[in-house]
């Protein structure tokens, strides 16, 4: 430990700018411009020897063959070096020489061109020759001015031909952009013509289509009014003969009979048939209270106070009708109502003959016809009651006559449908149907009493042919009411209201037991049963034949074709000239194009064009006589610097003689020194593959006194390599990017002078000798002494590394006072990693110790000594703490700083340089005097 505690107390560390370096003060530094003698130290960091094989005094004499063999090779690329350097000298020397006999010929060759030009300048043929030339000259220039503007007038003639050929392209663009513009419009208002009569034709098609499917589909309604109104009879003598047939067979009372005030019911009939066949009205008006609760009749104000309903005339029976002697009325399987679906179309029949004997006898109360209704209209007011206009309550007249034929009086309404009160039809009549029949004739006030005197008209001696319609809405809430009736006088037959007397024909249902005989009235109902089943057939027939052809019709409506007799014969006229210019518009716009050039703007266009070119031909001829005149000048001109080359060559015969012998030695000398520069080149290449052979036998016989056998260099990263040679010095770091990156190590530069920022193009490349440090220009910093340069540590990974720093660690004060050098203590250590021995704490690995001194003085200037000669060299094995890259960076970026001068910057540069070359040297002497 006190070796490197020596080292240790001489060292300061110094930070210049942004780039810390290590200042040695040894004896070697304090010397640096004058001499570089001494003895030339290398330590790694502070390692602790573990154990000495020996030291091997220069010129011992080796045992081992294959050390001897090493020994014999590193000899020999010494020798090879040595003499490499001698040629190298003498080939400088030669350089050196030939330069200065560059610079006399240089001279001689000038001095003999001075003597030429003086020859010629007085000779009186020279000078008539001369004056020959330019006069010769002038009289070409003036006839190439009269060229130039000949030239001008004929590029100026091309131009107008251009402007006027572009006029005529443009003229002819123009006119055809006219015609096509022009044909498409022909095309587009044809087109046109054609698309609107076609479409005029279509819809005068479509037109008569509707007419014709709303003729049929008229027809289809009244013939499906038919078949359902014959289906219906057909329904109702079935029933009377079922009835009939029933009464023969049944000899007991019927389990459907119930008793009713004033008498019986038979549930599995109509109400309308039990009410008919029994006797069960009420006159609600004329014989009020007799029981009974199906009205004949409504209670209706007075014309005089439309809107105050006398409560005297208000029927008693409702006060009782909740008694159970009436509960048969109200059983929900008398005359049931699907509340899901509604009433049946037998039902609704059942329904308008109950509603229409109710204003019939308000009507026969004020001595007005009775209305009456067919089946037809009928039929024809349930299509009604189904129309959108009617769920809206709107007088559609399109859809009345869509419907009926013709237009109606008509009242329209809602009968509200409130579950379960519209479960059967007593239910329907009494709480929902008249309600609404009420309330239209006595609290009509906001219609102006409009649906009040559609029912009370006066239609005088006439029947007026009337009929309700009802029609469930989608919501399943409410039955669209409609009442329609017109004054036409229609055919009454057969009427629906005569079912009243048919049934009362029937004779009373009674619950007695008793046999009956029916057959003569069913046979008749049977006969009329088949005449009315013929009739069907025929109206289905009937009805079938309309369904086809309006199918047909729908068909054609929706693909309605053009076609030329759907138009007027002007609109055929029409048609036909547009449908001839559209043919013809292309043959137009053809003809039109072809003879475009006798269109008035383009045959202008072409004139000017003509008249242009006919001037550019012109000026061309001109153009062609000035350069013919040209060339015969310029004949003249030659033969005159003929006659003038001619009289100088004869005044100057011995001047140009001493010219060409001077050009001719420069020539030789330049030739020379292009031989030597690349002569030079080739000794340097010699002499570093000589050195680079030399390293490795070095390192070879390092390994082969420390015990170690050279391993081979193919075999991976085993092989211990030589210790890396110090790092150039590179520029102070100004804040700009450094090229020296310091990845590979090279020989030491040049320290250069601190630059203004600017990139550093000092690359190490090529080793240059280091010029002196300047001395710093701000007066805050002193020189510092250079250092012995850092050898860079190399990546942990077997191979060789030389440490950082020598003697500093983490965290250690150092002493920055005088300080002195153990020339003795302070021997040169690279330690030589050996694999597998490393680690952050306690690294192993060979060294080698080197010491040696140099044999010449050294030169003026700063230079590597010449012949460094070794005195001994030290192997052995170290164990201890070596720093990692990382390690040494960080200890360098902790080390204080003490100025950023340019000049301090420079003077710490120059200080690595000189030891980095001391050490090279050194190294380098060591091989040599083994081998002297």
């Amino acid at each position: 430990m006190k070796e490197h505690n020596a080292i240790k107390s001489h060292k300061k560390l110094y930070k210049s700018g942004k780039t810390w370096m290590a200042a040695t003060l040894l004896t070697v530094g304090l010397a640096g411009g004058a001499a570089l003698t001494g003895t030339t130290n290398v330590h790694a960091d502070e390692v602790t020897p573990a154990q000495a094989t020996g030291t091997i005094q220069a010129g011992q004499q080796a045992t081992d063959p294959e050390l001897a063999n090493s020994q014999s090779d590193a000899q020999k690329q010494q020798a090879t070096i040595d003499s490499a350097n001698a040629q190298l000298k003498d080939q400088q020397a030669q350089l050196s020489d030939a330069q200065g006999q560059q610079s006399q010929a240089q001279q001689e060759l000038d001095q003999a061109k001075q003597a030429q030009q003086a020859a010629t300048q007085n000779d009186p043929a020279v000078k008539q020759a001369q004056a020959d030339v330019n006069q010769a000259q002038q009289q070409v220039d003036n006839q190439q001015q009269v060229v130039n503007d000949a030239q001008t007038v004929v590029n100026n003639d091309a131009q107008n031909v251009q402007s006027a050929s572009d006029a005529v392209n443009q003229a002819k663009q123009d006119a055809t952009n006219a015609i096509n513009k022009a044909a498409e419009q022909k095309t587009s208002e044809a087109q046109n013509t054609i698309n609107n009569l076609e479409n005029q034709g279509k819809t005068q098609a479509s037109q008569n289509l509707d007419n014709q499917i709303n003729n049929v589909s008229g027809q289809v309604t009244n013939a499906q009014n038919d078949v359902n109104n014959t289906n219906s009879k057909i329904g109702d003598l079935q029933n009377q003969v079922k009835d009939l047939q029933d009464q023969e067979k049944n000899t007991q009372t019927d389990p459907n009979i119930a008793t009713v005030p004033n008498g019986v019911i038979d549930t599995s009939k109509s109400l309308l048939e039990n009410v008919a066949r029994n006797n069960l009205w009420d006159p609600y008006v004329s014989q009020p209270g007799n029981g009974n609760i199906i009205p004949q009749d409504l209670p209706i104000t007075a014309d005089n106070d439309k809107g105050n309903l006398n409560t005297k005339n208000v029927d008693p029976t409702n006060a009782v009708m909740t008694e159970e002697s009436y509960n048969a009325y109200f059983n929900p399987d008398f005359d049931p109502i699907n509340t899901q679906t509604g009433m049946t179309d037998a039902q609704k029949q059942e329904l308008a003959i109950l509603m229409l004997n109710e204003i019939n006898g308000i009507r026969k109360q004020r001595g007005l016809k009775p209305f009456v209704m067919t089946e037809q209209k009928y039929q024809q007011a349930q299509v009604r009651a189904s129309q959108q206009s009617a769920q809206g309550l709107e007088h559609n007249v399109n859809d009345m006559v869509s419907a009926f034929g013709q237009d109606q009086y008509e009242n329209l309404a809602y009968i509200p449908v409130n579950t379960p009160n519209a479960n059967n039809m007593v239910n329907m009549l009494l709480t929902q149907a008249n309600t609404t029949l009420s309330s239209m004739l006595n609290a009509d006030a906001s219609s102006d009493w409009g649906h009040r005197e559609n029912f009370l008209e006066d239609t005088g001696t006439l029947s007026a042919n009337a009929a309700f319609g009802f029609h469930l809405t989608d919501d399943g809430q409410y039955y669209v009411l409609t009442f329609d009736y017109d004054l036409s006088n229609p055919d009454s037959t057969p009427n629906m209201m005569d079912r009243i007397a048919q049934y009362q024909a029937m004779g009373p249902i009674t619950g007695d037991s008793h046999v009956v005989d029916n057959s003569a009235k069913i046979n008749d109902l049977n006969n009329q049963i088949s005449n009315l089943q013929n009739t069907l057939a025929s109206q289905q027939s009937h009805l079938s034949d309309l369904q086809t052809q309006l199918q047909n019709l729908q068909a054609q409506k929706a693909n309605v074709q053009f076609d030329l007799s759907q138009l007027n014969a002007d609109q055929q006229a029409e048609y036909s000239q547009a449908k001839e210019t559209l043919n013809t518009v292309n043959d137009w716009k053809n003809d039109q194009l072809t003879h475009l050039d006798s269109n008035t703007n383009v045959k202008e266009a072409q004139g000017k064009l003509a008249n242009a070119q006919a001037t550019k031909t012109a000026d061309e001829a001109n153009l062609k006589q000035a350069k013919d005149g040209l060339a015969q000048l310029n004949q003249v001109l030659a033969t005159k610097q003929a006659a003038l080359q001619t009289a100088k060559d004869n005044a100057n015969t011995s001047a140009n003689q001493a010219v060409k012998d001077a050009q001719a030695k420069l020539d030789a000398i330049n030739g020379k020194i292009d031989s030597l520069n690349k002569a030079i080149e080739a000794t340097k290449t010699t002499i570093q593959n000589a050195q680079t052979q030399l390293d490795k036998d070095n390192q070879k016989i390092a390994d082969i006194k420390n015990g170690q056998k050279p391993v081979d260099p193919n075999k991976g990263s085993d092989k211990p390599t030589n210790p890396t040679t110090p790092t150039n010095p590179s520029k102070p770091n100004t804040g700009k990017d450094d090229n020296n990156k310091g990845n590979q190590p090279t020989n030491p530069t040049t320290p250069t002078k601190p630059d203004d920022g600017k990139k550093d193009d000092n690359k190490g490349d090529k080793p240059v000798t280091p010029t002196n440090p300047t001395k710093p220009d701000n007066g805050n910093s002193q020189p510092t002494t250079p250092t012995t340069p850092t050898t860079p540590a190399q990546s942990d990974h077997g191979n060789a590394s030389i440490s950082g720093q020598a003697g500093h660690k983490p965290g250690q004060v150092v002493d920055n006072g005088n300080q002195t050098t153990d020339s003795t203590a302070n021997k040169p250590t690279i330690v030589l990693l050996t694999k597998g021995s490393q680690s952050n704490t306690n690294t192993q690995g060979q060294y080698i110790n080197i010491i040696s001194k140099d044999s010449v003085a050294s030169q003026a200037g700063i230079q590597a000594p010449a012949a460094p000669e070794t005195t001994s060299v030290t192997f052995g094995t170290k164990k201890g703490t070596l720093m990692t890259r990382e390690q040494y960076k960080a200890q360098q970026a902790n080390l204080p700083q003490t100025g950023n001068s340019k000049n301090d910057e420079a003077i710490a540069v120059a200080g690595l340089g000189i030891l980095a070359a001391t050490t090279f040297t050194t190294m380098f002497g060591v091989a040599k005097k083994r081998h002297n």
